[in-house]
């Protein structure tokens, strides 16, 4: 092993800390009364424990690894330039955070939410892990190093033909309208695949595709943190993450397909 792998192999451990800490302390807040704020509408929310999550791993970072960047929902989130910023390439290493990915479920006391951390590298994926901390299920990716959850290697689901696949999609919360084109999608699903699932957390539905769970995702408008935890996961587990149109997703893109690779010429053509 050489001096950048070891160096990579500790930011993933500190990583996995940091997360089960913020975990930790997301069980405790659900213990209080929530304050919940609107951001961009209804569907689009946010409280207290997203922010005292994002702080706790910032504080984190920050004092492990100074020289790093850190891009994340609730302190970066309000800019309109997040994916121009990793357009640009951002050098050096970088963390990308989702305190809580999946708040309107954690609102409503589903468990189906995750804080979200990834590790990027001169723009590049090269880590990430991803925690419920109610079902105590841990993902975790590094690139060329495999996909895990608690500690068990991933694979992608090995269903080969769509009518097999169960898939999951969702709304972005300008998008939760009449006519919207994800109810279109989903209507040219009906029939062909298996079922589809609205599940409301990214990073979990990424990391489900990597276990075999779901068969394939797709969903418009997400951000950076939204994905940059579980595309290296699902990447790792054998999985394929492609743009709307085909090409290999990179965290600038804002559409997102991904499957267990042997559906996925059938679900962008449902799609398309």
């Amino acid at each position: 092993m050489n001096e950048r792998q070891a160096y990579e192999n500790a930011i993933m451990q500190d990583a996995i800390s940091y997360v089960k800490e913020a975990g930790a302390l997301i069980m405790e807040l659900m213990k209080m009364p929530l304050h919940i704020q609107e951001k961009k509408n209804q569907a689009d929310l946010v409280t207290e424990v997203d922010v005292q999550s994002e702080q706790l791993l910032r504080s984190r970072i920050n004092h492990a690894y100074p020289d790093h960047w850190i891009l994340s929902e609730e302190t970066d989130g309000g800019r309109e330039d997040s994916h121009h910023t990793l357009k640009q390439s951002p050098t050096g290493y970088g963390w990308i955070i989702d305190p809580v990915d999946g708040t309107i479920n954690f609102i409503h006391n589903i468990a189906h939410f995750a804080i979200s951390v990834g590790i990027v590298k001169d723009g590049i994926p090269i880590g990430g892990v991803v925690y419920n901390p109610v079902t105590n299920e841990l993902y975790s990716g590094q690139k060329q190093g495999g996909a895990f959850l608690n500690g068990r290697r991933l694979q992608v689901g090995q269903e080969q033909d769509i009518s097999q696949a169960l898939l999951a999609t969702g709304f972005r919360a300008l998008d939760w309208k009449p006519n919207s084109v994800v109810v279109e999608q989903i209507g040219r699903m009906t029939g062909k695949a298996r079922s589809v699932r609205i599940m409301g957390a990214a990073s979990l539905d990424l990391c489900l595709v990597a276990s075999g769970r779901l068969t394939g995702f797709w969903h418009d408008g997400l951000y950076p943190w939204d994905v940059a935890a579980g595309m290296v996961i699902l990447q790792e587990a054998g999985g394929l993450l492609t743009d709307a149109a085909g090409k290999t997703f990179v965290l600038s893109d804002d559409s997102l397909v991904a499957s267990n690779a042997a559906v996925h010429e059938e679900l962008m053509s449902l799609l398309k």
